[in-house]
């Protein structure tokens, strides 16, 4: 097709109405798909967003929690409970005697 012939089927589009009249609903019609998908693809991002938000804000509730609780198992009542229900008894004082080249524990 030459130069001339492209120039002819636009002139022939742009004179019969109908033509531009379907070309135009066209455009409107793409133009609104795209619309509603980019703010359908907006709001499902946000919902993940928000999703995401209140998941972190739970796991560092349990994250608190949790420290309390390591708080409370660490301190000395816990440990001296915890000593007494298995029975342990307190190291008894040890006495280091270096016989040559090594080193032994006696009590």
């Amino acid at each position: 097709m030459e130069v001339g012939g492209k120039i002819s089927l636009l002139r022939r589009v742009v004179k019969d109405t109908r033509v531009l009249s379907a070309l135009t609903a066209g455009c409107m019609i793409a133009f609104g798909v795209m619309y509603v998908a980019q703010v359908n693809a907006a709001a499902t991002k946000g919902y993940a967003i928000r999703e995401l938000r209140e998941r972190n804000v739970e796991l560092r509730h349990e994250r608190d929690r949790l420290d309390i609780q390591i708080a409370a198992l660490r301190s000395v009542q816990s440990v001296k409970t915890r000593e007494a229900f298995l029975g342990l008894r307190p190291i008894a004082p040890s006495a280091f005697v270096k016989t040559g080249s090594e080193t032994v524990a006696v009590r």
